[in-house]
């Protein structure tokens, strides 16, 4: 999490500053007209530099104000100067595909006027930013070219911030020694010089290094000296980082309280700066800290703050977007580039990069759902397993003793709680990610849906999407019930979405072969069949067309006042005795007819006056009986009729029963 700013730190120190002058005195110069071109564009460039953490806009304002100047000038070194700057820009507003271009041009410039200071910070810049993107071979290429040049040229001052670079790219490689080395040399370097800003990034990489080596003594001395020289030269974000990495260590030495005190401190100084990503990993903390004293109340704040600001960034998932689409720009920008002139080379870059965009912002979605989902899920599924067996065993030492005092039924209690406030908070979590009624209103205006679990957390789910003119609903039964069921209704949810969102596969049957597929090389290499049940409808808004895929589930169809059932395949999704191709069925409907969706729950619940099973015949005469009434008496009535032939019975299996009219 520290190397974003490691590597802008890198960015200004590498190029250094022309002089230093307050920014009262830049502004002066500035405003003053008969300043020579030379000076002015030299208090642009400072004052761009000086604002870039904590005025961003204003820094491109004015690097293209300096640019202006250094174009009429036709003083090159003072464009590579420029557009490093802008790259800089780029890189902090996390456009990583502009940064890239203006790095580039800075290179091109540097390498036509054969200056080496150019050459050598554009390399460094490039490298640094490969690493944050996560390609570390890339990036420690660019890093060695710099590092070559400085040596050669005799550049010592700008050794520290290649060594830092190197130091990060070396940590991210799990070559830690190696890191650790390149981390003191950049801070022996930093020192011999003063730089101060320099000494502050040097030492939050070291720390890293250190906390990855489990030496939590060096790592805590490192954090303290870059969260004490942070505080001195008024870094508040790098203060805030140092705060945050000196709030975990103090939760691997169980110092909560300390670590509490760091935390709200890096949550301040992040929520100030406006910074999102350091403010939801203050959180974080705070929730662990909270959770590890047993304060569940503050722990559950301070996780529904971090949630909801990591559903909003999910800055991890996106550089890895950013990094695939760079990829596809670099391949189509090279293409190009030998067929039209540089003007028209600018208006394609930007036709590539506003779709690249479009495409992350859709990825983004898909990785949110299916990362958070299915760590928190699996957290969940250990903290539960880890609860049960403690559980039990407090229980076999009460029957071998024969003896249960109220201290003991207190502890069982109490890791019973604990065991259903997990569960809740997994049922939180499943919630959101099934179809909203809003939603489902938008697009199914007429329609119902009963969803009774048997447990707290269901193996049935509904869920339902909208690409374009296409809208799909699913009603499905996963394997298992309860928790197990839930793990599986999460994972199936993932690969629904990721289908349809990130591969584009538009039609229902392909859907259901491209799930079936990720199910059995992810979970069934054991021979398990683990999978579901369950129909993936799609409406076509454009031709009011409907289209389904069935996977051991058929659609009930009512029109003309019969009642039809649809066919579907008689193999699940998933590892099973077929393994074809699904297929694709289409329903002709028109006002008045109702399509009903629904799990195995409701006709296999046993009761009635016999104990018996309700049964599918039952059922489909019950969705006869009432398919014209509107869609909430509808509801209402197969509700209650479930509840009535259950009786006192117990429900034996999740239910899920969704009606649609026309």
């Amino acid at each position: 999490m520290r190397s974003r700013f490691v590597i802008l730190i890198s960015l200004f120190f590498l190029y250094g500053n022309f002089f230093a002058i307050n920014k009262d005195s830049l502004i002066k110069i500035i405003n003053n007209t008969n300043a020579p071109d030379t000076t002015r564009f030299s208090a642009y460039y400072e004052l761009g530099w000086e604002m870039i953490y904590t005025s961003s806009d204003s820094t491109y304002l004015l690097a293209k104000k300096a640019f202006v100047i250094a174009r009429a000038s036709k003083l090159k070194i003072h464009q590579t100067k420029v557009l490093n700057l802008m790259g800089a820009y780029f890189q902090i507003k996390a456009d990583y595909l502009q940064a890239i271009d203006y790095y580039q041009k800075s290179l091109k410039i540097g390498e036509e006027i054969n200056n080496v200071d150019a050459v050598l910070v554009a390399n460094g810049n490039i490298g640094a930013l490969y690493l944050l993107l996560g390609q570390h071979k890339k990036g420690l290429e660019y890093q060695m070219k710099s590092l070559a040049l400085a040596e050669k040229s005799g550049k010592k001052q700008k050794l520290g911030s290649i060594y830092n670079n190197l130091c990060l790219a070396y940590f991210n490689f799990g070559e830690l020694q190696k890191s650790v080395e390149f981390g003191l040399k950049s801070l022996e370097n930093y020192k011999e010089f003063s730089d101060k800003n320099g000494i502050c990034s040097a030492t939050g990489n070291l720390g890293n290094a250190y906390t990855g080596l489990k030496e939590y003594d060096k790592a805590l001395e490192n954090f303290m000296t870059c969260y004490t020289l942070a505080k001195e030269i008024s870094n508040t974000y790098e203060q805030s980082r140092a705060a945050l990495d000196i709030g975990y260590i103090y939760i691997e030495e169980k110092k909560y309280q300390e670590a509490i005190r760091f935390f709200t401190e890096a949550q301040k100084l992040a929520s100030d700066n406006e910074d999102e990503v350091n403010t939801r990993d203050s959180h974080l903390g705070l929730y662990k800290s909270y959770k590890a004293m047993g304060d569940n109340k503050k722990s559950l704040e301070c996780y529904e703050k971090y949630n909801e600001l990591n559903a909003a960034i999910n800055k991890e998932e996106k550089e890895e977007a950013v990094n695939r689409k760079e990829m596809e720009f670099e391949f189509n920008k090279r293409t190009v580039r030998d067929s039209i002139k540089n003007a028209e080379e600018r208006k394609v870059q930007d036709v590539l990069l506003e779709a690249n965009k479009a495409q992350i912002e859709k990825d983004k979605i898909l990785k949110i759902v299916l990362t958070v989902g299915l760590i928190l899920v699996i957290g969940f599924g250990i903290l539960i397993f880890n609860r049960f067996r403690i559980t039990r065993k407090q229980k076999i030492i009460i029957e071998l003793k024969n003896k249960q005092t109220e201290e003991q039924k207190e502890i069982i209690e109490n890791k019973n709680k604990e065991i259903l406030d997990s569960i809740n908070y997994a049922k939180r979590i499943q919630y959101t990610l099934l179809a909203h009624a809003e939603f489902l209103r938008e697009n199914l205006p007429e329609h119902f849906v009963l969803f009774r679990p048997k447990d707290i957390v269901s193996g049935d789910y509904y869920w339902a999407v909208k690409k374009d003119h296409l809208f799909y609903l699913a009603c499905c039964d996963s394997t298992g019930h309860g928790v197990p069921g839930a793990f599986m209704s999460l994972l199936n949810i993932g690969f629904l979405s990721e289908a349809i969102n990130e591969k584009n596969i538009l039609d229902p049957d392909k859907v259901f072969n491209y799930v079936r597929d990720r199910l059995i090389n992810s979970i069934s290499k054991e021979e398990q069949k683990d999978g579901f049940d369950g129909i993936l409808m799609c409406f076509n808004k454009k031709t009011n067309r409907v289209t389904y895929v069935g996977a051991n589930s058929e659609p009930v169809f009512v029109s003309n006042g019969g009642l039809v059932e649809l066919p579907c395949d008689k193999m699940p999704v998933g590892k099973g005795e077929l393994e074809k191709s699904f297929s694709l069925h289409e329903i002709n409907v028109k006002p008045g007819d109702s399509i009903y969706l629904f799990t195995d729950g409701y006709a296999d619940q046993f009761g009635g006056p016999k104990g018996k099973k309700f049964k599918y015949k039952q059922l489909e005469e019950l969705l006869l009986n009432c398919h014209t009434l509107s869609v909430d008496e509808q509801k209402e009535k197969i509700d209650t009729a479930f509840l009535s032939w259950k009786g006192d019975l117990e429900q034996i299996d999740d239910v899920c029963v969704i009606g649609i009219k026309f």
